[in-house]
């Protein structure tokens, strides 16, 4: 404790009452004993004498009073001596110091400079007497000349050269956090983020350490906002520093930036002029990046000004984002009424017609509603658009009446052309009459549908798989197509005789006498077909002896 600090010791109340008897002229003199003791006489319901040992610095070493007071280890009476002594003490001037101020400047210096060199603690805390201006400058040529050194103008770096040059970066950073000003800690982190961006299309970050490094800084200035935010230190210096660094931009926002400004926003002081860069930019920014801005606005309001929300959702009603945000608020609010309209307009927007998002949220809120005449109209929209599982989602919801729906919708899907639809759907229902009649019409589908035709349909499914081999077999020329036909014939094997399929392979060596890979081909399966006989009649005999 000292004569010029006692007053950040000492408890308030004390305080206050020593202040007041000195101010009123209870302390009536100071008597200066040896070995740096005072006494102080100070006149309150009695006369009290207070005892003071003071060092050469005005240090207060030891003091007592004679008075009865125990509330604790200082009285009012030693307050109001002490106030007393820092209004008349004068430190003494050691030897050392009166040497220095005999000294000439440039004897000063060099011999600085000399101790400085060989001990750095003492270098660094000298250059703390450098005003932040000088330090900010003095960094700011440090980062400009250590990025000149790594990286020239149009080459890119890569491998250890990128490593080299972040642990250059790593270094800085490391200055930037022995700094004492908060303020200047986030200017110095600010300047190494923008020369950082201004390099980085020339960097190859293949090992991503360059990105580490970015992320790093980005949670150091984040760790610094959140400090000033809490401990109030340097807050409206930060702030401010923050917000001209955005308004520097005229076109476009820094949105890292800008979610690290939000966290200001709790302070009712701070939200107001956010909103306002936020209200400007979003008259200024290219489209595609107005919804992102709308949407740090919404969530601001949401976060800290609630009340606000609904006119502001009102006020921007066209915007689409916000939208999307209405309609969440009215959906966890179970205004569902309300929320189905904002979901039409959302399914209107140009960016959504392909996009089929929103129809479905909107089933789910039908759902919620028990609305089923919503939901049927929307199943069947979304089924005959291409989402097949709204299909058992139509089945259920019409129950008996649904034959007729399933009559309309082949009609539909064969009108709109939706053939992969119509197929899943009538192989769902196992629909042979509709499966033959599409097989009919490409013979493609008899592989896909045999095993379902072949109860009934036998002689249909045995006389298009034939149709089916030599229509593919006319498209052929060279052996590899002519294997990919003995495939379709091993798999027409088991719908078909044995009789039948070996007639049919006659047939076609018949048929194209000149094509001598095609017959090579086709008599090895007839070679198959043999020795599944022979392997037959042998299972035959044996089971006969047995």
């Amino acid at each position: 404790m000292n004569l010029y600090n006692f007053m950040n010791e000492i408890d308030e109340t004390i305080l206050n009452r020593g202040l007041l008897y000195f101010k009123d002229g209870h302390v009536l003199g100071t008597k200066v004993l040896s070995n740096g003791w005072v006494e102080v006489l100070v006149v309150g319901h009695d006369d009290y004498t207070v005892s003071v040992q003071l060092a050469d610095d005005g240090t207060i070493l030891k003091a007592n009073c004679a008075c009865p007071y125990r509330g604790g280890p200082i009285c009012k009476h030693e307050v109001a001596a002490f106030y007393s002594l820092s209004h008349s003490f004068t430190p003494k001037e050691s030897p050392l110091a009166s040497l220095l101020k005999s000294l000439s400047i440039e004897t000063l210096v060099a011999e600085l400079l000399k101790v400085a060199d060989e001990n750095p603690m003492i270098y660094e805390r000298l250059m703390a007497y450098q005003q932040p201006q000088d330090q900010l400058a003095t960094f700011e040529r440090q980062l400009e000349e250590m990025v000149a050194k790594h990286i020239q103008f149009g080459h890119e770096i890569s491998g250890k050269a990128v490593q080299h040059f972040v642990d250059d970066l790593y270094e800085l950073l490391g200055q930037i956090k022995e700094q004492a000003s908060v303020q200047l800690k986030v200017e110095m982190m600010l300047l190494c983020r923008e020369e950082c961006e201004g390099v980085d299309n020339q960097i190859d970050d293949s090992d991503a350490i360059f990105s580490e490094f970015l992320g790093e800084l980005h949670a150091q200035l984040q760790s610094l906002i959140f400090a000033t935010i809490d401990y109030h230190q340097d807050i409206d210096e930060v702030f401010s520093l923050l917000i001209s660094r955005l308004r520097k931009n005229t076109t476009w926002v820094d949105f890292e930036l800008l979610d690290l400004l939000c966290e200001y926003g709790q302070e009712p002081r701070y939200l107001q002029p956010i909103i306002h860069y936020i209200e400007m930019m979003v008259e200024v920014v290219e489209e595609k990046v107005k919804g992102s801005l709308y949407k740090v606005w919404y969530e601001l309001l949401a976060k800290y000004e609630e009340e606000s929300l609904d006119a502001f959702l009102e006020r921007h009603a066209d915007v689409p984002v916000l939208t999307e945000f209405r309609v969440e608020q009215f959906v966890s609010q179970a205004r569902y009424e309300e929320a189905i309209p904002l979901i039409l307009e959302l399914e209107a927007f140009e960016e959504n017609r392909f996009d089929a998002t929103w129809k479905l949220y909107r089933y789910t809120i039908y759902e919620k509603m028990k609305d089923i005449e919503g939901m049927k109209k929307l199943a069947y929209e979304l089924f005959v658009g291409g989402n097949f599982d709204y299909y058992a989602k139509l089945k259920k919801l019409y129950g008996e009446a649904f034959p007729f729906i399933y009559e309309s919708l082949k009609l539909e899907m064969r009108r709109l052309d939706k053939q992969e639809l119509y197929l899943k759907m009538i192989e769902t229902e196992k629909d042979q009459e509709a499966l033959l009649a599409y097989v009919k019409e490409d013979l493609r589908y008899i592989e896909r549908f045999a095993s379902l035709l072949w109860d009934t349909f036998e002689t249909e499914v045995h006389h298009l798989y034939e149709q089916y081999i030599k229509q593919e077999l006319m498209k052929v020329s060279h052996r590899s197509g002519y294997r990919r036909i003995c495939a379709i014939f091993r798999r027409y094997r088991p719908f078909t005789t044995d009789e039948a399929y070996e007639t049919l392979i006659h047939q076609l060596i018949a048929m194209y006498p000149r094509r001598r890979a095609l017959i090579e081909e086709l008599q090895l399966l007839l070679h198959e077909l043999e020795e599944e006989s022979s392997n037959q009649h042998v299972e035959q005999l044996s089971i006969d002896i047995a």
